[in-house]
């Protein structure tokens, strides 16, 4: 998704609530891969650390989890360098940036975007 300063969805599949700061990658059994560049992340590093969540699809689930966006799953991490891009895009005021897109090609695209010509 390029770059831009409002988002929309009327139907999101999921839900993603972004951190306010980084943290420290939990001990799991084994390393998770970056959401946006997917090199491997060891515990203990930091990290930017997303939760989702989304809807029920079917009746079961909404017997099981109720009803609204609860239904957990699986957060998604980025490395401390495509975290920090991230940060540096959301302090730019960009809203819809997803954790799994690549950082490196937004802030590229970013430079392209609104460099000076010289």
């Amino acid at each position: 998704m390029p770059l831009s300063c409002s988002c929309y969805n009327d139907n999101p599949d999921f839900y993603v609530y972004p951190p306010a700061d980084y943290s420290e990658m939990p001990v799991f059994k084994r390393r998770k891969r970056c959401a946006s560049c997917e090199t491997l992340i060891d515990a203990g590093a930091i990290v930017a650390k997303f939760t989702r969540d989304r809807c029920p699809r079917s009746g079961v689930e909404e017997a099981i989890y109720g009803d609204g966006p609860n239904i957990p799953l699986a957060d998604q991490y980025q490395c401390e360098t495509c975290a920090d891009l991230y940060f540096s895009l959301v302090d730019l005021g960009f809203e819809c940036v997803m954790p799994d897109e690549n950082m490196r090609a937004l802030v590229r695209e970013y430079a392209e975007t609104f460099s000076a010509s010289y």
